[in-house]
């Protein structure tokens, strides 16, 4: 092989997550740079021998082979799809750079194994070495068999879900106890084992870190997110008061009287992140997703009718031609509301609220920004970063996607 490239791989992301130092980390300098800070982040990090490992592998490779190089590739968070996406994208970045022929796979473990698809589909791997932490080797492999295991759907609600609906069930036994604090905690270890067994555990966390994530005091959206959060707690303090004067006679009857009780917390603090997020599309410049928030806050509103619908009937408050006809409402709310708010759809016309948004070629070199826009042309108009003249661009020869313009070559 007359151009090998020593890969090292972070999969789940810790060299950035602990010193902030993003892949793809290119060369031996740099490598042992990154290594030598995430060693002392944390000691007793696997990955920073795995570095340690590739850069001496790259000191004795260089006696044997003419050309040789070393990267570091990161991926994201917990791994999984996202984390690979973000490593190919890294590994197209090296294939225009250095364009090796081959690849020398430096890992750590078993998950960090799973970037080997993804090489081989650029180039041969020629040579694979496993670094052993000898104290954690089985541990970590023992560990990871098991986190796998549990993302099979099959697994996961025998493992989870079934001990949750046992829970629940212990908790509609203990209704009739005085007891109050058993009955909340065999609920909400319950629910939180049916919400990991049934696979809803994980986009409950990611909606919760959006929302978190997007809480700055530099954004005048702030309030709507505090006040979102202030919404639920008072809701569920709401439902824990009813529940604690109630005197339960139907166990499931009840539950439902008490979650309907929490119904217009969620609507208003589901709402209130609505507009938090319409704010900071306008503050932002990315009014392409106005659209999206106002049908989502739409959605809200008419679920809330329709699971109220579906309460009073099942409370028999209501009889059921009032839920149907709830439904067939809210299937013609919802679609007047889908044909207004196509005149916020901005991907498809030529307004002022382009202004500013940055442009770039299909290959991603930045071009520069809009700073006019003519409605009669369907054009925009930019000022080229080398040359400083004016650009114009007819529509149809760019087009709108999150938050940028891409130029059609």
């Amino acid at each position: 092989m007359d151009n090998l490239l020593i890969v090292c791989v972070d999969r789940d992301n810790d060299l950035g997550k602990k010193t902030g130092i993003n892949g793809p980390v290119i060369g031996r300098e740099a490598n042992l740079k990154a290594a030598t800070a995430l060693a002392l982040a944390d000691p007793g990090e696997a990955d920073a021998n795995c570095m340690f490992a590739a850069v001496k592998k790259l000191d004795e490779l260089k006696k044997m082979v003419k050309n040789v190089e070393l990267a570091t590739l990161t991926g994201y968070g917990k791994g999984g799809f996202k984390s690979d996406k973000i490593i190919n994208e890294q590994l197209d970045k090296l294939m225009k750079k250095i364009s090796p022929t081959g690849f020398v796979l430096i890992t750590d473990g078993a998950e960090d194994d799973q970037i080997i698809p993804i090489l081989q589909s650029r180039a041969n791997i020629v040579s694979k070495e496993t670094v052993i932490v000898r104290q954690a080797q089985q541990i970590e492999s023992a560990f990871f068999t098991i986190k796998e295991a549990l993302k099979d759907p099959y697994i996961s609600r025998i493992v989870f879900g079934i001990p949750g609906i046992l829970l629940i069930m212990i908790f509609a036994f203990l209704t009739i106890s005085p007891e109050r604090s058993f009955q909340i905690i065999a609920f909400v270890l319950g629910l939180y084992l049916l919400l990991k067994g049934f696979g809803v555990e994980e986009p409950v966390l990611n909606g919760f870190r959006s929302i978190t994530g997007s809480i700055s005091v530099q954004r005048p959206s702030f309030p709507f997110y505090i006040g979102s959060l202030f919404i639920l707690g008072f809701g569920a303090i709401t439902a824990y008061t009813q529940f604690s004067v109630m005197q339960i006679t139907e166990p499931l009857g009840d539950a439902v009287t008490i979650a309907q009780s929490t119904y217009l917390f969620l609507v208003l603090a589901g709402l209130s992140i609505v507009i938090g997020r319409c704010i900071d599309a306008v503050h932002l410049r990315r009014a392409f997703l106005l659209r999206k928030y106002l049908l989502m806050g739409a959605s809200i509103i008419l679920l809330w009718w329709i699971l109220d619908a579906g309460t009073l009937v099942f409370l028999r408050a209501a009889d059921l031609n009032w839920f149907l006809l709830t439904i067939v409402g809210s299937f013609v709310i919802l679609l007047i509301t889908f044909r207004l708010s196509e005149v916020m759809e901005i991907r498809e016309k030529v307004t002022k609220l382009l202004l500013d948004l940055p442009i770039y070629t299909v290959d991603g070199t930045w071009l520069g920004k809009v700073e006019s826009i003519d409605k009669r042309k369907r054009s925009i108009v930019y000022r080229d970063s080398k040359t400083n003249e004016a650009v114009e661009i007819i529509k149809g020869k760019f087009n709108v996607s999150n938050g940028k313009i891409t130029v059609s070559s």
